[in-house]
C-alpha cells in the first residue's frame, strides 16, 4: 500500500536550542514519537514544524519576537535559524494542487537578525501567502491549528459549556457552508425588500403626483401667454416716456455745464493774484532776515567756528582710532598669512622627507642592479677562460667534439627505434577503430541530443552568473560610500565637539529643564531672547545689547501658563524670567516720531532698534517688547537732541553703549558683552553646517543601507547559481556515465591517440633530421675548429665590454642621485631653519598686535574727551542762536500775514477743486444720459419715436407702470420656470411606466416568499448533517474512550431531544453506570475523555499530520499506554508525532527521536520500534 503524504525528513539548523545543524530523518508515515530529558529540546522539534507551516502568532511557538527564534538569539554567532521538511509526496491523491508531479515536496522557512522571513518550495523562493495556501489546501491552517494538540487544549474541552462543544462538531463537520449560504440568501432578501420599497416610494411619490403636475401646467401655459402680451404692451408706453425724458435731461446738463465753468474761471483769478502777492511777500522776510543776519551774527558765527574745531578735533581722533584698527586688521592678516606660511613650509618639509625615502629605496634597486651585472660579468670571463682552453663549446665542463657525436649517434639510434615502435602501435590502433565504427553512428546522435541540452544549460547557468557578477559590482561601491559616511562621521563629530564647547563655555546663553510632565510640546519655550535676533551690522552690538541690557537673558513661552509648569517641575539655581507671548504688549514707534527723529540728527545717523536687528516673525511681539521704543545713534550729540526733544522723547543709545533717558539721566557706554551677539552668530553658522552635514550623512547612510538591501538580491542570485550549477552538474554527470559517451569517448580516443602517435612519429623524424644534422656539424666543426673558436672569443668579449659599461652607468647614475640626495638633506636643514625664524616672526607679529591694541584703548578715551568738548560747543552754539530767533518780531508777523494770504489761496484752491470735481460729476452725467439717449434712440424704431414725441404723459405714472412691468414680469419668469411643454407630450408614457411598475412589484414579492422556503430547506439540511456528524463523531467517541479505558462508555448527549443546536453535553458511564456529571471522575480521567473527544473529531475530517504535545502529562502510565495503542489502532490515514516523557507512549511508536544536550546545543538520536 502506497503511504500517504507525510513527513519525510527535518533539518533544524539555528533554531532555539539547535545551535548546530540537525537532521532527523526517516520519519515513520503513521506514528513518532519524540522524548528527552526538560530541556533538552524535544518540544522545540514542534515549534521548528510548525514554524515551517507559516505560524504568524509567536505565542504559540513560544516566542515574543522572531529574533528569539535564533539560536541565543544570535547572540552566540549564530545570525539565523533554518528549518527545512521534505514531504513524502507518492500518493497523488491526496497530493496538494498544482504539486501531483512531484514525488517529494521540500519546504523551508529562514528569519535572519533583521527578522526578514524567507519562504522556499522546492528550493524557489515564494512568498508566506503561498506556503498558507500550500497548507490550507490540506486542511492545515497553521494560524487556526486544529491539528494540533497540546496540553492546555484538553482542559480548554473539559470546561467547554454544552453549546461550546456543539460549535466544535459544527466546524469538524463544516457546516459553516449552510450559514454562510443562508446569510447570503438572507442578505437578497434584505436588498429584495429595500428595491419594494424603492420602487413604492417611486410609484408614491414621483409617478402619480407627476400626472397631477402635468395637468395644472396645462391651465399654467395659457395663463403664461396672457401675461406675455401685457407685458410687451406696457414696456413699449415705457420706453416712449423714457425717451422723452432722457431727451429733457441731456438739454439741462448742457445748460447747467455752461454756468459751472463761468465760476471756475472766476476763482483761477483769485488764485493767480494770490500768487503773486506771496512772491512780493517772500521777498520781505527774505531781505530782514539778511538784515538781522547782519546785525546779530557776529557771535553766532564765533561759536559756530569753535563748534566746527572741536568736531575737527573729535574727527582726528576718530581717524587715529580708525588707523589704528586698521593696522590691528593688517596685523591680524599678517599673523594669518604666516600661519598659512608656516603650515606650507611645513608640508614642503614631509615632501622632502618622502622624497629622501624614495631615493633610499630606489638606492637599494640600483644595488640589486650592480650585483646582477657583477655575476653576468664572472660568468662572462668564465666562458672565455674556457675557449681559451680550446673548447668550442664556450663551456668547461661540455666535454670534447667527438664525445658529443658518439652521444648524438646514440641518441639517433634510440629515435629511429622509437619512430619504428610507433608505426606498429598506428597500424593496431587504425585497426581497431574499423571493428568500433559500426555502433558509434547511432551512439553519436543521442550524444549529440545530450550535449545540446547540457550546451542550453551551460548558457542558463553562464546568464545567471552575469547577473550575479553585476549585482556583485553594484555592491562593491558599498566601500566607496562608507568612506564617506566616515568622512562625514567625522565632521559632524568636530562641529559637535565646537558646539559642545560653545555651551560649556556659554552656559547662559543656553536654557535647559526637564519636561514639566509626559508630551510636553517643547515647540512652546522659544528661547533666550539673544538667540531669538542678529544684528545687521555688528558695528550696532554694544548698542544694542546695553539697550537689551538683562532683558538679553529673559526667556520667551507660548503663554504663561508654560513658565509656570516650567517653574514647578524645575529647581533653577538662579533667577529665571518669562516672557508670555500671550501676555506681553508691545508696540512700534510712531512714524512721525521717527520721522521727527530723523530730521533732527539725520536719517544715517538715528535708526529705530528695530530696524538694525533680524528676526521670526513669531516672535515680533517679544523683540518689540525689548527693542520697539528707542533710538540707536551714532554720536552722543545726535543722541541727546533727540532725546530731550518734545516731539520724539525716547530711550537713545549710541554706538560706544551711552544711555539717554528722557527723564534726564545719563549712563556711560560698557563694552563688557561686546562679543556676545558676534558668538551667537558664529555658532548659529555652525549648527547650521552641523544639520547640513547630519542629513548628508543621514542620505549615505540611507544609500548604504539601500545597497545592504541589494545584497539580499546577490545572496538570492548566488543561491540561484548554485542551483543551476547543481543541475549543469548532474546533466554532464549523466552525459559522461551514460553508453553513447563512453562509446563516443572511446572511439575519439582511439582516433586521438592515433592523432598523437602521429604527431610523435612525425616529431620522432624531424628529430632523426635534426640529430643527423647536429652529427653532421660537429663532424664539419672539427675541421674548422680554429676559426670557430676565434669567432667565439670575439663574441664573449664583447659581451664583457657591454657588461663593463653598464656598471659605470650605473655608477654615474648613482654619484648623480647622491649629489641630489645631499642637496636634499641641505634643503630639509633649510626648510628646519625657515619655520623656526617663520615662528620667531609670529611671536614678534602677536607683541606688536597687543601694543596697538593698548593704543587702540588709549586713543578711545581720547575720543570721549574729544566728544564731550563738541558737545559743550554745541550747546553753546544753540543757545546763541535761540537769542538770536527772539529778535526777530517784524519777521514774525510778516510770517504770519504770509501765512494768512496762504491760507486764503489754499480756501480758494479748495473750492476751485470742489468746483471742479462738480464739473467733472456733471459732465460724467451728461454722458451717461447722452449713452442712455443714444442707447433708446437706436434701440427704439423711428414710428415709436415720432409717436413718443406727440404722445401726452400728464397723466402718465411712471412708478405705477414699472410696478406692473415688474410684477408681470415676475409672475412671468415664474410661470416659465414651472411650464415645460414638453412634459404634455410625456403623460401617456408615464401611465405605461406606472404599469410597469406594478409588474415588478409583483415579481419581487414571490421571488421573496421563494427565497423564504429556500432558507427553511438550508436549515433543515443543516440539522441533518449537523445530526449526521454528532452521531459519527459520537460513535468514534465511544469506541476510543473505551478502548483507552476498558470498562468505561462516553457519549455526546443533546441537552434538548428535540433541537440538537440547543447544545451537546458529555456523559460517562463505568459498568454500565452513568455518571451525572465529569466532577465524579478523577482528573486523569476527566483528561482521557477530553482527549477521546478531539481525537474522534479528527477522525471525522482527518489531515495528513497530528501533532500532540505531551497530552498525557496528567495521565498514569496505563492511560498513556492505551493511548499509544488507540492511536495505532484507529488512526492508520494519518501520520502522528508525539511529544511525551512517558514509556508508554513512546513504546508504541514506530520511530522514537531521543533528544540530549550536547556542548551548549540540542541534538537527536533516532532508534526503531515496533516495526511489523
Amino acid at each position: 500500500m502506497q503511504s500517504i503524504m507525510h513527513i519525510k525528513s527535518l533539518v533544524i539548523d539555528g533554531f532555539k536550542s539547535y545551535g548546530k545543524r540537525v537532521e532527523l530523518n526517516d520519519f515513520d508515515p503513521e506514528f513518532n514519537a519524540i522524548t528527552g530529558l526538560n530541556g533538552t529540546g524535544k518540544s522545540n522539534i514542534l515549534d521548528a514544524i510548525c514554524f515551517t507551516l507559516g505560524i504568524s502568532a509567536m505565542t504559540t511557538i513560544r516566542a515574543s519576537t522572531m529574533q528569539d527564534v535564533i539560536y541565543k538569539s544570535g547572540q552566540a554567532g549564530v545570525h539565523t535559524a533554518t528549518v527545512t521538511i521534505t514531504f513524502d509526496n507518492r500518493d497523488k491523491s491526496r497530493s496538494a494542487p498544482h504539486y501531483t508531479h512531484n514525488d517529494e515536496i521540500v519546504i523551508s522557512r529562514e528569519v535572519g537578525m533583521g527578522s526578514k522571513n524567507t519562504y522556499r518550495i522546492n528550493g524557489l523562493t515564494v512568498p508566506a501567502k503561498k506556503i498558507m495556501d500550500f497548507f490550507n489546501s490540506l486542511q492545515m491552517n497553521v494560524n487556526n491549528p486544529h491539528f494540533i494538540i497540546m496540553q492546555g487544549r484538553i482542559t480548554k474541552v473539559l470546561n467547554m459549556k454544552p453549546i461550546e462543544i456543539l460549535s466544535m462538531i459544527e466546524e469538524a463537520a463544516g457546516t459553516n457552508m449552510y450559514e454562510s449560504k443562508k446569510r447570503s440568501l438572507e442578505m437578497t432578501v434584505g436588498k429584495k425588500d429595500s428595491k419594494l420599497k424603492e420602487m413604492r416610494v417611486v410609484a408614491d411619490e414621483e409617478i402619480v403626483p407627476t400626472m397631477e403636475t402635468i395637468e395644472k401646467e396645462k391651465q399654467m401655459l395659457e395663463e403664461l401667454n396672457m401675461v406675455h402680451g401685457q407685458l410687451r404692451i406696457l414696456k413699449e408706453k415705457l420706453d416712449s416716456w423714457n425717451y422723452v425724458q432722457l431727451m429733457k435731461k441731456v438739454n439741462k446738463f448742457t445748460e447747467e455745464l455752461k454756468k459751472l465753468n463761468g465760476v471756475k474761471q472766476n476763482k483761477e483769478e483769485m488764485i493767480e493774484q494770490s500768487k503773486i502777492k506771496l512772491k512780493a511777500m517772500e521777498e520781505k522776510i527774505k531781505k530782514d532776515e539778511e538784515l538781522l543776519k547782519t546785525n546779530g551774527g557776529n557771535k553766532l558765527n564765533v561759536l559756530k567756528v569753535k563748534l566746527e574745531e572741536k568736531e575737527k578735533e573729535k574727527d582726528n581722533v576718530q581717524l587715529q582710532v580708525n588707523a589704528c584698527n586698521t593696522n590691528i586688521n593688517i596685523e591680524v592678516k599678517k599673523i594669518k598669512d604666516l600661519e598659512k606660511q608656516i603650515n606650507n613650509s611645513k608640508k614642503g618639509y614631509e615632501a622632502k622627507k618622502k622624497e629622501m625615502e624614495d631615493f633610499n629605496e630606489m638606492n637599494a634597486g640600483v644595488e640589486e642592479e650592480n650585483k646582477k651585472n657583477t655575476n653576468d660579468l664572472d660568468e662572462i670571463d668564465k666562458k672565455i677562460r674556457s675557449l681559451n682552453s680550446g673548447n668550442i663549446f664556450g663551456d668547461e665542463d661540455n666535454g670534447s667534439v667527438q664525445e658529443n657525436i658518439n652521444k648524438y649517434n646514440l641518441e639517433l639510434q634510440n629515435q629511429q627505434t622509437e619512430n619504428q615502435q610507433c608505426i606498429i602501435k598506428i597500424d593496431g590502433l587504425k585497426k581497431k577503430l574499423n571493428e568500433h565504427l559500426t555502433g558509434v553512428k547511432e551512439a553519436q546522435k543521442t550524444y549529440n541530443i545530450q550535449m545540446a541540452q547540457l550546451t542550453a544549460k551551460e548558457k542558463e547557468y553562464e546568464k545567471v552568473k552575469d547577473e550575479y557578477i553585476r549585482a556583485s559590482e553594484a555592491l562593491n561601491q558599498h566601500h566607496n560610500l562608507k568612506s564617506s559616511r566616515d568622512n562625514l562621521l567625522r565632521e559632524v563629530r568636530n562641529l559637535s565637539s565646537k558646539t559642545e564647547s560653545f555651551e560649556s563655555n556659554n552656559p547662559g546663553l543656553f536654557f535647559r529643564y526637564n519636561d514639566p510632565r509626559p508630551n510636553f510640546d517643547r515647540r512652546k519655550v522659544h528661547g533666550l531672547i539673544c538667540r531669538l535676533f542678529t544684528p545687521i551690522d555688528f558695528r550696532f552690538e554694544l548698542a544694542l545689547t546695553t539697550l537689551a541690557g538683562g532683558k538679553l537673558y529673559f526667556i520667551v513661552v507660548e503663554d504663561d501658563t508654560v513658565g509656570k509648569d516650567i517653574l514647578e517641575s524645575n529647581k533653577f539655581p538662579n533667577r529665571v524670567n518669562f516672557i508670555p507671548l500671550s501676555k506681553i504688549k508691545s508696540d512700534s514707534l510712531d512714524p512721525r516720531i521717527i520721522s521727527r527723529a530723523q530730521q533732527i540728527g539725520g536719517a544715517d545717523n538715528v535708526f529705530p532698534a528695530m530696524s538694525l536687528i533680524k528676526y521670526d516673525k513669531k516672535h515680533l511681539k517679544a523683540i518689540q517688547w525689548v527693542f520697539g521704543q528707542a533710538f540707536i545713534c551714532t554720536t552722543k550729540g545726535i543722541a541727546e537732541k533727540v532725546c530731550f526733544d518734545n516731539r520724539v522723547n525716547k530711550h537713545c543709545f549710541t554706538l560706544e553703549g551711552d544711555h539717554f533717558n528722557p527723564s534726564g539721566s545719563l549712563t556711560g557706554g560698557a563694552n563688557t558683552q561686546r562679543l556676545i551677539l558676534q558668538s551667537i552668530a558664529k555658532q548659529d553658522e555652525i549648527s547650521l553646517e552641523l544639520q547640513a552635514k547630519k542629513a548628508e550623512y543621514e542620505k549615505v547612510d540611507s544609500s548604504l543601507q539601500a545597497i545592504h538591501n541589494l545584497s539580499e538580491k546577490v545572496a538570492l542570485l548566488k543561491d540561484r547559481q548554485i542551483s543551476v550549477q547543481e543541475e549543469l552538474d548532474k546533466i554532464r554527470s549523466d552525459v559522461h556515465l551514460g553508453q553513447p559517451h563512453q562509446q563516443v569517448t572511446e572511439f575519439n580516443k582511439i582516433n586521438q591517440l592515433i592523432a598523437e602517435l602521429e604527431a610523435k612519429l612525425a616529431e620522432g623524424k624531424a628529430n632523426e633530421k635534426n640529430l643527423q644534422k647536429k652529427i653532421k656539424d660537429l663532424e664539419n666543426k672539427m675541421k674548422n675548429a680554429e676559426n670557430i673558436l676565434k669567432k667565439q672569443l670575439s663574441d664573449a668579449e664583447k659581451a664583457r665590454k657591454n657588461i663593463l659599461e653598464k656598471i659605470k652607468k650605473n655608477k654615474t647614475e648613482y654619484d648623480k642621485k647622491k649629489n641630489n640626495y645631499n642637496k636634499l638633506e641641505l634643503e630639509i636643514k633649510d626648510l628646519t631653519s625657515q619655520m623656526q625664524e617663520e615662528e620667531n616672526q609670529l611671536v614678534e607679529l602677536n607683541v606688536e598686535k597687543k601694543q596697538l591694541e593698548e593704543k587702540l584703548l588709549t586713543l578711545m578715551s581720547e575720543l570721549k574727551i574729544a566728544d564731550d568738548k563738541c558737545k559743550e560747543a554745541s550747546k553753546e552754539y544753540e543757545a546763541q542762536r535761540e537769542i538770536a530767533m527772539q529778535n526777530s518780531d517784524a519777521i514774525h508777523n510778516h510770517k504770519c500775514m504770509y501765512k494768512r494770504l496762504t491760507e486764503e489761496m489754499s480756501t480758494n484752491e479748495v473750492n476751485l477743486a470742489e468746483l471742479s470735481s462738480e464739473i467733472t460729476k456733471m459732465n460724467n452725467g451728461s454722458l451717461a444720459a447722452k449713452e442712455k439717449f443714444k442707447d433708446i434712440d437706436k434701440r427704439l424704431p423711428d414710428e415709436q419715436k415720432q409717436m413718443a414725441l406727440k404722445m401726452d404723459f400728464i397723466n402718465f405714472k411712471p412708478e405705477e407702470c414699472n410696478r406692473s412691468v415688474n410684477e408681470l414680469q415676475t409672475r412671468y419668469d415664474q410661470l416659465a420656470k414651472v411650464v415645460d411643454p414638453g412634459k404634455l407630450n410625456n403623460f401617456h408614457k408615464h401611465i405605461q411606466e406606472y404599469k410597469r411598475l406594478q409588474k415588478k412589484l409583483e415579481t419581487i414579492v414571490k421571488d421573496k416568499i421563494k427565497i423564504n422556503e429556500i432558507i427553511e430547506e438550508l436549515e433543515v439540511k443543516k440539522r441533518l448533517h449537523l445530526q449526521h456528524a454528532s452521531n459519527r463523531v459520537n460513535k468514534e467517541f465511544g469506541k476510543i474512550f473505551s478502548s483507552v479505558l476498558p470498562g468505561a462508555q462516553a457519549c455526546l448527549k443533546q441537552t434538548n431531544k428535540e433541537d440538537i443546536t440547543a447544545g451537546l453535553e458529555i456523559r460517562v458511564a463505568f459498568n454500565g453506570l452513568w455518571k451525572e456529571s465529569l466532577e465524579e471522575l478523577s482528573g486523569g480521567q476527566r483528561s482521557l475523555v477530553a482527549l477521546s473527544l478531539v481525537l474522534a473529531m479528527l477522525l471525522f475530517n482527518p489531515v495528513p499530520l497530528y501533532i500532540l504535545d505531551e497530552v498525557d502529562a496528567a495521565l498514569d502510565l496505563s492511560h498513556t499506554q492505551n493511548i499509544g495503542k488507540m492511536l495505532k489502532q484507529h488512526f492508520k490515514q494519518s501520520q502522528f508525532i508525539v511529544v511525551s516523557l512517558k514509556d508508554g507512549m513512546f513504546s508504541n511508536a514506530n520511530v522514537l527521536f531521543r533528544t540530549k544536550f550536547v556542548d551548549g546545543s540540542s541534538a537527536v538520536t533516532r532508534t526503531t520500534c515496533n516495526q511489523t
